[in-house]
């Protein structure tokens, strides 16, 4: 038996005719949005990936080599050095507690510092120096920079006529992960000033390892020459570490919620159309 068709004037009947189960959907909707909303707070308010890394800058075997080149001017390869200095610097920048601290070391000596978020190491001796970081966990918010230095300089002069090597074993580790900016450089610097028959003249040489990434290792090597005057100047060694982390951008959870329940949306429109047409069909 034939079902009757609703009379046009009976607004109620049709309706009802035309849309079903839209009381229904539009009841389901709402849950589903409200779902959606708690997933996605529950997904924004999740701890970020922890970062964390070690860094090690390191010189060993660092000597110096004199080399006589004029072996007819009777005057045999020396080298006086009229002042030392050793150095070394660890410090930690937290921002924006802005708990800056740090501890330095003077002379040949060993120095390790604890920090909030990690720590680290310096050791200077006569033939080695090597400089040490670690940072872990970083903060989860606000920025970090952390860094470990050592340095030792040498003034001296130098006979004429006399080649002055300067050469060092460099080794430099960065493992990380999460790490905005590491950075770690072992470093040979030295330069010299000399006068002859009344001119002035000036060298210097820089050698350098450096890393961002995993270990790496070099022999470093410098050259001065005095030539027929004196020479003066000085050698200097370095290490250094530094870790620079910047916390990534993270959305806000209404973002994530807006975002989501808009797509809900969109979603259970379209699904409606199509069963609509599906219907009609």
């Amino acid at each position: 038996m034939k079902r009757p068709r609703p009379h046009p004037s009976d607004p109620a009947a049709m309706a009802g005719q035309r849309h079903p189960q839209r009381k229904n959907a539009m009841l389901a909707h709402p849950l589903k949005i409200v779902a959606s909303l708690v997933a996605a707070g529950l997904l924004a308010c999740a701890p970020a990936q922890a970062a964390y890394g070690n860094a090690t800058a390191s010189l060993n075997n660092i000597r110096f080599e004199l080399i006589d080149l004029d072996l007819t001017d009777n005057i045999s390869p020396s080298i006086t050095f009229t002042s030392t200095s050793a150095s070394g610097r660890l410090t930690s920048y937290p921002y924006p507690s802005d708990k800056y601290d740090f501890v330095t070391s003077s002379g040949f000596e060993s120095v390790d510092k604890v920090f909030t978020y990690g720590g680290g190491s310096l050791n200077n001796g006569p033939a080695s120096m090597r400089a040490e970081v670690h940072l872990g966990p970083a903060p989860r918010a606000g920025s970090l920079n952390m860094s470990g230095s050592t340095t030792q300089n040498l003034n001296f002069i130098l006979s004429p006529s006399t080649r002055l090597l300067f050469t060092a074993e460099a080794n430099v580790n960065v493992q990380q992960e999460g790490i905005t900016r590491p950075y770690t450089s072992a470093t040979l610097n030295g330069y010299m000033s000399s006068t002859i028959n009344g001119v002035a003249g000036y060298e210097h040489f820089t050698s350098a390892l450096e890393g961002s990434a995993g270990a790496g290792s070099e022999f470093l090597r410098g050259m001065l020459d005095s030539g027929t005057g004196v020479g003066t100047g000085q050698l200097s060694a370095s290490t250094y570490t530094d870790f620079s982390y910047y916390p990534s951008a993270v959305p806000e959870p209404e973002t994530y919620g807006m975002l989501l329940a808009g797509l809900l949306v969109v979603g259970g429109v379209a699904r409606r159309n199509r069963r609509d047409k599906i219907r009609k069909a």
